[in-house]
């Protein structure tokens, strides 16, 4: 059926738009507003629970198959309870951070998006979908201590790592950032497969990590926007560095599995939120990628939540304002002073990130109807980057994605023209 969309949109719903040249001097257009030193760059980053703070999580082998797991979302009120599984996740982590015990640890709550093994009388999940290698990545963020007791937030992100057809020359490696919840799984797993089948490996994230779409709530006073901005700020600057530090943990995993890949090329591949995500994950390892395409995304986390069509059911950031709830136009005015000071204090936004991708192949796929991730903010996340090379599609967000795999062998012949392939 997804295949059968793919053939439904019609050339002339596409526009190619080559990238334009970076001009240099004092004469650049609209220059990016923050600029990031090279010995500054680590101060950006969220500290994680570890005794080496470049070790920022651990890496967890998982059984089975991919169709043995599947996604779960939790309710308003679940929080989940620990078993002897998320103990070893906690205990990995405490290892990590040179310590076996005097801590307590707090499981994924509301709004979360977890990963369970099937019961064997469930089904789990079809798919052809055959991966060489499942695990998962588990950090700890510290909460400080009480009455000595180290007190963290465990988060996890499901992985999978698939080799490429041994029928063709290896290319490198693949690294994929789905959206949100990981779907649509059936695109993501033909995705996958059509890199395989063009030599590349591939190392997948099932989904974002576990707390990207935690349900949070922020009180917003008008009298005191700088507050609530800056709590933003931190909030989704967590999510989008926990993108970053699971990327980095799975391709240092990878290269174990496959030393010999370390050498190779490696391309970022971000859909949707992984899109979003896409500069801070570059950002924390510029010369690990040579390449970067970007689907369905856009810069400025706090409007895209607030522009969604989609936030109103995942609800993930949910503004308080003390006192009448602001609407129409007050609200916009509103949410645009909150804007100008959440950027202000969010340094690992793609708004201020994106300039560092300006001397790599970018590649950028958007739809001009997209609500999901409003297009205005891909228009702004493209600016950022410094206008590459970007296919429009007449297209919301969802039929972008339902007719993606149409597109892929495209992406991956531009692939072939701007990435080099080691002999």
């Amino acid at each position: 059926m997804l295949a059968l969309i793919g053939t439904l949109v019609p050339a002339g719903c596409l526009r190619i738009e080559q990238a334009s040249p970076l001009r240099l001097g004092s004469d650049a257009a609209d220059p990016p507003e923050r600029e990031l030193a090279p010995h500054a760059r680590d101060s950006i980053w969220p500290a994680r629970w570890s005794a080496d703070p470049t070790i920022r999580g651990a890496i967890v082998p998982l059984d089975g198959t991919l169709g043995d797991w599947y996604g779960v979302r939790l309710g308003e009120d679940h929080y989940l309870r620990s078993t002897p599984a998320d103990q070893a996740d906690a205990e990995a982590v405490a290892r990590i951070a040179g310590t076996t015990t005097g801590y307590q640890y707090t499981l994924e709550g509301p709004g979360c998006f977890i990963f369970k093994r099937a019961d064997p009388d469930f089904k789990g999940r079809m798919t052809s979908s055959k991966p060489a290698e499942l695990f998962k990545f588990v950090s700890a963020r510290p909460l400080g201590k009480s009455a000595g007791i180290e007190s963290v937030l465990i988060e996890r992100t499901w992985m999978a790592y698939y080799d490429p057809d041994p029928a063709v020359e290896r290319r490198g490696l693949i690294v994929l950032c789905p959206g949100l919840f990981g779907v649509p799984e059936p695109v993501n797993d033909r995705f996958t497969e059509l890199c395989q089948r063009d030599g590349w490996a591939v190392l997948r994230l099932l989904a974002p990590p576990s707390r990207f779409t935690e349900r949070t709530r922020f009180p917003v006073r008008q009298d005191d926007l700088d507050a609530a901005a800056k709590r933003l700020a931190d909030e989704l600057g967590q999510r989008a560095a926990e993108v970053a530090y699971a990327v980095q943990a799975g391709v240092q995993h990878v290269h174990t599995l496959r030393p010999d890949l370390a050498e190779e090329s490696h391309v970022l591949v971000g859909m949707s939120g992984g899109a979003m995500a896409g500069p801070t994950v570059y950002a924390l390892q510029p010369d690990t990628f040579d390449a970067v395409v970007l689907i369905g995304g856009g810069s400025n986390f706090l409007l895209i939540n607030e522009y969604s069509n989609y936030s109103s059911w995942v609800r993930a950031i949910m503004l308080d304002f003390q006192g009448p709830a602001p609407r129409g136009e007050e609200r916009a005015q509103l949410m645009a002073e909150l804007s100008n000071r959440y950027l202000e204090h969010a340094p690992l936004d793609g708004f201020h990130l994106a300039a560092m991708l300006h001397d790599k192949p970018v590649l950028m796929l958007q739809g001009s109807n997209d609500q999901a991730v409003p297009s205005r903010y891909g228009d702004q996340l493209w600016e950022r980057l410094g206008k590459p090379e970007r296919w429009m599609f007449q297209a919301g967000h969802e039929l972008l994605f339902l007719t993606l795999n149409g597109y892929t062998p495209q992406i991956l012949r531009w692939l072939d023209e701007h990435v080099q392939v080691d002999p």
